[in-house]
């Protein structure tokens, strides 16, 4: 991907055009109104240029000996969709524990905080990032879509700080609990265990049961997720053929 500075491209860009005219001008030729690739190239500008016009990300006093972000504290690019525009290949930052989302511009020594009001939808690391600030019961900006159907799947962090004496210094790490949610008509509504995902669909409590016996998910250790994914799935599965 070339990496130069949208305003470096586009500074180069308006130069090379001007130029242009002002050589046909001191020619006597006809100056040539700029074309539909001109207007295109504009247009994305003036996008782009919206996208980081908004807070500079204010750096953490203390840092953490580990990180707060998702996955990892290197940018990666991805998809965003803001403010309904859809942008490809920037980089960004999911970062958990403030609850914000962060877009870098190479060149910048600063990263913008996106307006969560503005957000669409990302895709980072293989995620789908979501506004979540609308969906009742979840009270964060921001979570990641795990299924995508009828009745999505979505889990949110939440961050709090953990205080470790390790002489000289006490050490600050960032520490989050995963809370996983079901959305049915609209509202999501916790899973914390194999019972409380059951409850949410009693019409099918006992064929769900029985599947996650015979299938042997397991809803107390790191196939969790899975699990929960696994059972909706197959509700879904039910629901369509019925």
């Amino acid at each position: 991907m070339d990496r130069t500075p949208i305003k470096i491209k586009f500074t180069a860009y308006f130069l090379m055009i001007f130029g242009s005219m002002l050589y046909a001008q001191d020619k006597g030729m006809a100056t040539i109104p700029p074309t539909d690739a001109i207007q295109s190239y504009l247009s994305a500008t003036k996008e782009y240029a919206t996208l980081f016009s908004g807070k500079i990300e204010t750096p953490y006093s203390r840092p953490f000996v580990n990180h707060p972000y998702l996955e990892t504290n290197q940018h990666i690019q991805g998809v965003l969709c803001y403010n309904g525009v859809v942008y490809q290949d920037v980089f960004m930052l999911l970062d958990l524990f403030r609850d914000e989302l962060t877009v870098f511009f190479p060149g910048k020594p600063y990263r913008i905080v996106l307006e969560n009001e503005k957000f669409n939808y990302a895709v980072l690391h293989g995620f789908t990032i979501i506004a979540s600030n609308n969906i009742p019961n979840i009270k964060s900006n921001y979570a990641v879509l795990i299924s995508d159907g009828p009745y999505p799947v979505v889990k949110q962090y939440r961050g709090s700080v953990r205080e470790v004496v390790e002489p000289p210094k006490i050490n600050r790490y960032a520490h989050f609990q995963i809370q996983y949610f079901v959305c049915v008509n609209g509202v999501a509504y916790p899973v914390k265990n194999r019972n409380a995902l059951l409850k949410l669909f009693p019409d099918r409590r006992k064929e769900l049961n029985d599947y996650a016996k015979q299938n042997k998910l397991n809803f107390g250790s790191q196939r969790f997720e899975q699990s929960i994914v696994a059972l909706v799935k197959h509700y879904e599965t039910i629901k369509v053929t019925q």
